[in-house]
C-alpha cells in the first residue's frame, strides 16, 4: 500500500489523520440535525436536511484539513490531497444515515444503527491507526456521536409542542 520512500507516518499525515478527522466529523455533526428532522417532520425532509448537513460539514472538513497543514509541518505533502480526504470521510459518514432517512427503508431506527456502526467503526480506526488509547477514542467519539444523536432527536421532539 505505501509507495517507496514513505513510512508509516508520513501515511498518518497525509491519509489517516485528515480521513479520521472527517469521518468524525460527519458521525458526530450530522446526526443532530437529521434525527430532529426526523422526527420532527417525515423521512423524506429529514433526508434532504441530513444531506445538506452532510455536504456542509464536508466543506468544513475539507477546507479545515486543507489549512490546518500545507506541508511545512509534517511533510504532508499537497493540502488538496488532505481536503479531499477529511471532506471524503465527512461525506461518507455523514450521507450514509441521511440516504437510509431519506430512502425511508427504515427510518431514523435504522439510521440510528448505521451511526453507532459508524461510531464505533470510527473509534477502532482511531486507535488502530493513529494509536489513541481505546478508552479514549470510544468515549471521544461514541459518546458524542450519541450526544448528537439523542439531542437531535429531542429537539425533533419539541416540534409538536
Amino acid at each position: 500500500m505505501r509507495r517507496a520512500g514513505q513510512t508509516r507516518t508520513t501515511l498518518r499525515y497525509r491519509v489517516s489523520e485528515p480521513a479520521l478527522a472527517g469521518l468524525t466529523a460527519g458521525a458526530v455533526v450530522v446526526p443532530a440535525p437529521l434525527f430532529a428532522a426526523a422526527v420532527a417532520v417525515d423521512s423524506w425532509t429529514a433526508g434532504l436536511v441530513g444531506l445538506a448537513a452532510t455536504i456542509g460539514v464536508a466543506l468544513h472538513a475539507g477546507l479545515s484539513a486543507a489549512r490546518d497543514d500545507d506541508g511545512g509541518l509534517s511533510a504532508a505533502d499537497d493540502p488538496l490531497r488532505r481536503a479531499g480526504f477529511g471532506g471524503g470521510g465527512a461525506f461518507l459518514a455523514g450521507g450514509l444515515p441521511a440516504l437510509v432517512v431519506l430512502s425511508g427503508l427504515g427510518g431514523y431506527v435504522l439510521a440510528m444503527g448505521v451511526v453507532a456502526v459508524e461510531l464505533a467503526v470510527v473509534a477502532a480506526l482511531r486507535v488502530r491507526l493513529v494509536g489513541r488509547d481505546a478508552v479514549e477514542a470510544t468515549v471521544r467519539v461514541v459518546l458524542g456521536g450519541a450526544l448528537a444523536t439523542a439531542v437531535g432527536a429531542g429537539l425533533g421532539s419539541l416540534a409538536g409542542l
